[in-house]
């Protein structure tokens, strides 16, 4: 048997063994519960499993007894670390506001994020939304691709919902180790795609020539996010940098020895060679205005 039939073989009985995890909770459109709401079926192969009490919207089945009714139907290769599966009827509401509101939230803090779903439920089972209503997310939400929001009401009536978003965005991640203290820059890092998950800080989705530094030493391969930079700087303290002193009628040029660190825009404190100290502006790379 050649070397490719045995690799495809492996895939094909890797396949047919693989396990499958079930969901801690499926939402399903009607008052009961179909095999096809928790596994795909053939055509004419479905069946009712289970139904809803109709003073309830909420089914919960115990893990052991979920999995013995697949295993009668043919379906032996899941298996569940929930203790209870639980089934949740989808409340009959549009929420085409809430959407857009989730989208929104992301697309202002991500450039160039692409959104491929939003689903939406309600803590509890709705039958209608209010008519007026405004749209509150939890803070810095937009750092995970789930969570909770609550929608008000004009009598200040909070409605709960979750929901999750399935994205992919650009980020700026560590070519190399970076040592502290380091200028970032396409030397040293790269810009990747990845799969929305949860960051413990904003990444950064792209390198400005000239604009941060290091604020720790960097492992290489990780996604940098603001709390591991600061801006760079232009001048550091002890250097010698050019200074401009501009009039009406002359532009005056002197060299002065800074004491102190400062970034693009920053006003520090400057000795001149008769060591008079005066304030100035960094302007650029070791340049500076007289302020």
């Amino acid at each position: 048997m050649s070397f490719v039939k045995i690799i495809f073989l492996l895939i094909i009985t890797t396949s047919l063994f693989a396990t499958h995890n079930l969901q801690s909770n499926y939402y399903i459109k009607n008052d009961f519960v179909m095999l096809s709401d928790i596994v795909h079926v053939n055509k004419g192969e479905d069946k009712k499993l289970f139904t809803i009490d109709k003073h309830r919207h909420t089914k919960r089945i115990k893990r052991r007894e979920l999995l013995k009714i697949l295993k009668e139907n043919g379906f032996s290769n899941y298996t569940s670390k929930h203790s209870y599966i639980q089934f949740t009827k989808q409340s009959p509401i549009d929420t085409t506001t809430i959407h857009e509101n989730i989208k929104k939230l992301y697309t202002q803090k991500y450039q160039n994020i692409k959104i491929a779903h939003i689903s939406i439920a309600p803590m509890h089972y709705l039958e209608r939304l209010p008519k007026n209503y405004s749209v509150h997310f939890q803070k810095k939400s937009y750092l995970a691709n789930k969570g909770i929001l609550y929608i008000k009401t004009d009598e200040n009536k909070k409605i709960f919902f979750q929901y999750k978003i399935s994205a992919t965005l650009p980020v700026v991640v560590t070519k190399k180790n970076i040592k502290k203290d380091s200028e970032l820059s396409s030397i040293n890092t790269r810009k990747n795609s990845i799969i929305l998950n949860r960051f413990k800080a904003m990444p950064l989705q792209d390198i400005d020539k000239n604009k941060y530094q290091s604020k720790y030493h960097l492992k290489a391969g990780i996604t940098i996010t603001t709390r591991d930079v600061v801006g760079l700087y232009f001048v550091k303290r002890g250097s010698t940098i050019s200074v401009s002193l501009k009039t009406d009628a002359i532009n005056i040029f002197f060299s002065a020895k800074a004491l102190q660190n400062g970034r693009l825009g920053d006003t520090i404190w400057v000795a001149k060679s008769n060591g008079k100290k005066i304030k100035v502006i960094i302007v650029g790379k070791n340049k500076a205005e007289v302020k």
